[in-house]
């Protein structure tokens, strides 16, 4: 039996190990977490009591089973989170070795200073100097680690700009987190032999600098090409409002021009009825009539964003010379943003007509066909090319104005992932064809 002090120094230093970095963990995300608040908390309170009672078995049972109860946390742990947050499986993992690095961190500094004040009770394990150390640790540097996470870090992982980036970034904490391990597993002195020498915390902590140095570095990256993609989607809104402008500033011309030539032609028509001269009153209202400007508006789809974009483009493809088809039926009311359906229309027609530029004037056409089918918006957009497309390692097409991915294609991309639709391209022949699915609500 534990004596009570014991029980008391286990149990602090248990929930001193765990429930700060899980708070953390859970931040980032806590707007995407699957269960309800209620249900979480009663997880974690669960997750917490393994937490406590591992750490008795790990003082009561033999030694050697400490490495299988410290896996088995692990395990569950990882488990937990995993099923608790809907984000990507890249941005979890990224989340959870960083974190893991900091741990590991915070760990050998708290032995080490232990090992400094007070040798003696440094050799033995859960005592309450290393809790206290630990706690003067965490509070140093876990606070600026979480306003880092509030500020900077949440806003990138909170984005779904850019996911496929997520599939490898996690290995940059994963590659610190194995160098540390190699470093400790590769040395002939035991673990604690290690953390009570202050070389190896001093390695430590120059391994998580330059660790978190790249950390920020990918924050800042996601963050600036969160803010390209919001500009060139504006762009698409300021386009689109323009366009709107137009339209009706034109209507307002023809209005107002018909308003001021009305009178005269009242007049002269007044005078042939006057003189009764019929036939030359038949033949001026006929020429009056053939004067007027044509009022039906060209109409490719019932939508009238769409149709909007897609009479702007066929002017734009008109202007390089490139043949413009259209088979779009997108009905006037649809369940999508005004911005989302310009965005995916706007991006990809662009793309396509910049192809066609490159290309001698007799090959430039671009084909859009749109249909919308039980809730299902569907739309291809074909186009010739000329050379050969450029994609990175991931199959993901370059752009050919800047370096990295093209925006227009990764934003198309997202607006597909963001109605649970899908988003392919393939190029056969000469011809880039793009097709997009869109699940629209009810």
């Amino acid at each position: 039996m534990l004596p009570l002090y014991r029980v008391i120094e286990i149990t602090f230093y248990a929930l001193l190990n765990f429930l700060p970095y899980m708070m953390l963990a859970l931040y980032p995300f806590r707007n995407r977490l699957r269960f309800s608040r209620p249900v979480t908390i009663f997880l974690i309170a669960v997750l917490t009591l393994l937490q406590v009672t591992s750490g008795f078995l790990a003082v009561l049972l033999p030694h050697e089973t400490v490495g299988i109860l410290s896996a088995l946390n692990t395990a569950a742990y990882f488990i937990f989170y995993l099923i608790s947050v809907k984000a990507h499986f890249g941005k979890i993992l990224f989340t959870l070795l960083m974190l893991s690095n900091i741990s590991n961190l915070i760990v050998v500094l708290s032995k080490c200073m232990e090992g400094i004040l007070a040798p003696r009770l440094a050799i033995q394990s859960y005592r309450w100097s290393y809790s206290a150390v630990m706690f003067v640790v965490q509070l140093v540097i876990l606070i600026p680690l979480y306003l880092y996470t509030r500020h900077f870090f949440t806003q990138a992982v909170e984005k779904d700009t850019h996911l496929s980036a997520w599939k490898y970034l996690w290995l940059i904490p994963a590659t610190f987190y194995l160098l540390w391990f190699y470093h400790l597993y590769a040395n002939t002195q035991s673990a604690l032999e290690i953390a009570l020498q202050p070389k190896h915390a001093i390695f430590l902590l120059c391994i998580n600098l330059g660790a978190f140095l790249i950390y920020h570095i990918v924050v800042c990256l996601i963050s600036e090409y969160d803010k390209n993609t919001v500009l060139k989607n504006q762009n698409h809104q300021l386009t689109l409002q323009k366009l709107q402008y137009e339209n009706l500033r034109d209507k307002i011309l023809e209005t107002r021009r018909a308003k001021h030539d009305i009178r005269h032609h009242i007049a002269v028509m007044a005078g042939y009825l006057q003189d009764k001269k019929y036939d030359e009153l038949e033949t001026y209202l006929a020429g009056y009539q053939n004067s007027f400007p044509d009022n039906s508006s060209v109409i490719l789809c019932k939508n009238y964003t769409a149709n909007l974009l897609l009479l702007y483009f066929s002017e734009q493809a008109k202007k390089h010379g490139i043949s413009f088809s259209v088979l779009a039926d997108i009905p006037e009311k649809i369940n999508i943003t005004e911005n989302d359906l310009s965005v995916l229309l706007g991006n990809l027609i662009e793309n396509a007509i910049d192809a066609c530029q490159n290309l001698p004037e007799d090959q430039r056409r671009i084909i859009i066909r749109a249909k919308l089918e039980d809730h299902a918006l569907v739309l291809t957009i074909d186009n010739p090319y000329a050379g050969e497309p450029k994609q990175n390692k991931n199959g993901e097409y370059l752009s050919s104005k800047h370096a990295g991915t093209g925006l227009g294609i990764e934003s198309a991309r997202q607006i597909a992932l963001h109605y649970n639709g899908t988003f392919l391209i393939e190029q056969k022949n000469g011809m880039f064809f793009v097709s997009v699915l869109l699940n629209l609500p009810d």
